[in-house]
């Protein structure tokens, strides 16, 4: 470089999920004309060329959408970005690069200046024995499809079966129930005898909704038990076996089919083992979401330990709509940081949660009101196709439900996810 040319900014997002396209936005926001310009690069590293929203994980699975309902590509939503398909294999925090594993098969070595890791989270293979090979996980978008097309083709094989199958969901958070009532719906639309049950270690359904709206946690558990699902409280799985699953008890039980829902792990990138976590693997954060001691890295979503700014004793929830504001708040800040200001803290609020029990049955908390039926399902209707991540995606949404709602189902095996060529690791810049 003369003396004469300025260095470009270089900015690497690992992780194309809710934090690292609102920290994209807000970048975009923040430096629109810079980055269209080249004089910010921002490079995105992910492992697949689409977004998945995992809100619409349940319709999904009943049928009433499509797998592409739930998918965005990426090179829209990254405009003026390089995207790179492929997993970050190793961080350099002295040399500050990143080394990817390409899609090609190729090694890259991405230099950054700021640097988000928003690599999320993952299932808890490690703690769970046979999960691996024996359950059925929805966190990866081609997981979802195996389990989806599985699903389907199991249910069409008991059609004339002499006995009863079973399908167990393990997991009584937001994820297990919807699930449990996804797969209930899908079971009543195949008129097969199937019995859909959820084990939970918990005490209660959905303990994030308690102490504060233990009575819209216990309408769920109502709804759920109305829909034909067999809820088992203080049943933690210690062992997914070929035949069914072993509980914390030692007690065996036997299941055609296993979906884990309940809890997850956390890797770590290697180059990043010095950096400070909790006990659980999540990387420990400043108010900002930098990290200490290293300024120019930031983390956010579930890889990160963020505090609620009204109550630092307690963390924020690892949802959707958390980790996007979270993202925005890195977005923010890294631009600031360019322009040579001060960041801000994270002082998001919250805006509540919902679940979806079936087609007009929901159940949802705004602002600390609680919202059943139909006033709950639109709630959560009209707030996820709002958070999608373009408008055309939501609209796109939108269509799908009309003609779901006009008796098309979605009840065939899909192709798998293909929202851009593949053929390369990189998906170009406009």
């Amino acid at each position: 470089m003369t003396g004469t040319e300025v260095a470009v900014p270089r900015i690497v997002i690992l992780g194309a999920g809710y934090a690292g396209i609102d920290a994209y936005k807000a970048l975009a926001r923040r430096l629109g004309s810079r980055l269209r310009r080249g004089e910010v690069q921002v490079t995105v590293v992910n492992p697949d060329p689409y977004h998945t929203f995992h809100g619409w994980t349940g319709e999904v699975l009943s049928g009433r959408l499509p797998l592409s309902a739930a998918l965005t590509p990426l090179a829209p939503l990254f405009r003026w970005a390089r995207v790179v398909l492929g997993h970050a294999a190793h961080v350099d925090l002295v040399a500050r690069t990143v080394t990817v594993q390409a899609a090609d098969g190729q090694t890259r070595t991405l230099p950054y200046d700021q640097l988000l890791i928003g690599t999320g989270s993952a299932d808890p293979f490690a703690r769970v024995p046979g999960l691996r090979e024996h359950g059925w996980k929805l966190k990866n978008t081609r997981d979802m499809q195996l389990f989806r097309d599985h699903l389907h083709g199991w249910l069409s094989g008991r059609a004339t079966a002499p006995e009863p199958g079973r399908i167990l969901v393990v997991g009584g958070g937001f994820a297990g129930v919807e699930m449990a009532a996804a797969i209930c719906e899908l079971v009543d639309a195949r008129r097969v005898a199937v019995e859909t049950e959820l084990y939970t270690s918990a005490p209660h359904l959905l303990e994030a909704l308690r102490p504060h709206q233990s009575r819209l946690a216990d309408h769920a558990a109502g709804e759920l038990g109305r829909l034909g699902v067999k809820v088992r409280t203080g049943a933690g799985v210690r062992e997914i076996t070929p035949r069914g699953v072993v509980l914390s008890s030692g007690e065996v039980q036997e299941f055609g089919l296993v979906l884990y829902t309940a809890g997850v792990s956390y890797d770590v990138l290697l180059g990043t083992e010095a950096l400070q976590r909790d006990e659980r693997g999540r990387l420990v954060v400043e108010d900002d979401l930098r990290l200490p001691g290293h300024p120019e890295v930031w983390a956010a979503g579930d890889t990160a330990r963020v505090p609620l700014p009204r109550d630092r004793r307690e963390l924020c929830p690892a949802n959707a709509l958390w980790a996007m504001k979270q993202g925005m708040c890195v977005g923010n800040n890294m631009a600031a940081a360019l322009k040579g200001q001060p960041g801000r803290p994270f002082a998001y609020g919250g805006l509540g949660q919902a679940a979806s029990l079936r087609v007009g049955g929901g159940v949802a908390e705004l602002k600390g009101l609680p919202l059943t039926g139909w006033t709950g399902w639109l709630m959560r209707l009209g707030f996820f196709v709002w958070y999608m991540p373009t408008k055309e995606g939501g609209v796109r949404v939108l269509r799908a439900w009309a003609g779901s709602l006009s008796g098309r189902r979605h009840l065939g095996a899909v192709p798998e996810p293909r929202t851009e060529a593949t053929g390369g690791a990189e998906l170009s810049r406009s």
